[in-house]
């Protein structure tokens, strides 16, 4: 009974240690999003024979490199434009009229997503921007 009392009470100070770390920045969800549509657009735009298809990545790294972000912090923003990639390499093998469609719906929900990103936290850098266009 006493070690389950010693158990109980270093568990219960660890919690408030577990509780402590910091809150995800206010942009995040925004932010894990524009980088979901960068890969999409990587995608559909190379398949799509796009002239700057290779410009999506770079601007992946510029919008990660902006925020300072390295190693396990970086983790879920790569992982978003993969998971954006992956979503239209399983529908989309050829450039079809429905191809070009959503990939003009994403380019006007990635510049949406950058204007807002811009209007609320302000520019420190160079934002994403539809290459080429």
């Amino acid at each position: 009974m006493l070690k389950m009392l010693a158990v109980f009470v270093t568990l219960a100070s660890a919690t408030p240690l577990l509780a402590a770390a910091p809150p995800p920045p206010p942009y995040q969800a925004d932010v894990l999003r524009l980088s979901e549509v960068l890969g999409a657009a990587a995608y559909l735009d190379g398949l799509c024979g796009g002239s700057a298809a290779t410009d999506w990545r770079a601007k992946m790294v510029s919008l990660l490199d902006a925020q300072g972000l390295d190693g396990p912090a970086r983790r879920p923003y790569v992982e978003a434009f993969n998971r954006g990639q992956r979503t239209f390499a399983v529908a989309h093998r050829a450039c079809t009229a429905s191809a070009r469609d959503v990939l003009q719906r994403y380019f006007a929900e990635g510049a949406q997503l950058s204007e807002r990103l811009d209007q609320r936290f302000g520019r420190t850098g160079d934002s994403p921007t539809v290459p080429g266009r």
